[in-house]
């Protein structure tokens, strides 16, 4: 178990016109934001809600790899998305649910390992966990590519 306390993460957004936005994070190269189509965006470049999916799957599946890389359970991962975003009773866009497909490829000898890390990996999934105290995340697991 890491022995870290706390953390503290920064970047700087700058607006680029319309809704467009470039994101600079520690050293590493600036990447673009813009909003889709439908809301008013150029759809030129990923969307914050695009992000955010990016945000709790990554996470998600860190986690899960690092549990699998535990048990010794070498197999491929993979996982599908989807972000729900309806209107509130004020009428305002919100994200209402974030459902997650996690597919392991994993040999049929190691099928209890990986249920095993399933039902124990979210809980140590930082972002995913986080947001899942606003946000309903429902995840499946999945066998097979």
């Amino acid at each position: 178990m890491s022995q870290i306390q706390a953390l503290r993460f920064t970047q700087t957004i700058e607006h680029a016109g319309g809704f467009r936005a470039s994101v600079r994070v520690r050293d590493l190269p600036p990447y673009e934001l813009d909003e889709p189509k439908d809301l008013g965006g150029d759809d030129a470049a990923p969307c914050p809600m695009d992000y955010l999916l990016s945000a709790v799957g990554g996470c998600l599946l860190s986690s899960l790899a690092l549990c699998l890389q535990k048990k010794r359970v070498e197999a491929p991962l993979a996982m599908d998305l989807e972000g729900e975003v309806a209107r509130n009773e004020e009428g305002l866009l919100r994200v209402v649910r974030i459902r997650a497909r996690i597919r392991v490829g994993a040999a049929e000898a190691d099928r209890r390992k990986v249920e095993g890390c399933y039902e124990i990996f979210k809980k140590y999934c930082i972002v995913s966990a986080s947001v899942a105290q606003g946000i309903p995340l429902e995840t499946e697991l999945v066998f097979g590519k």
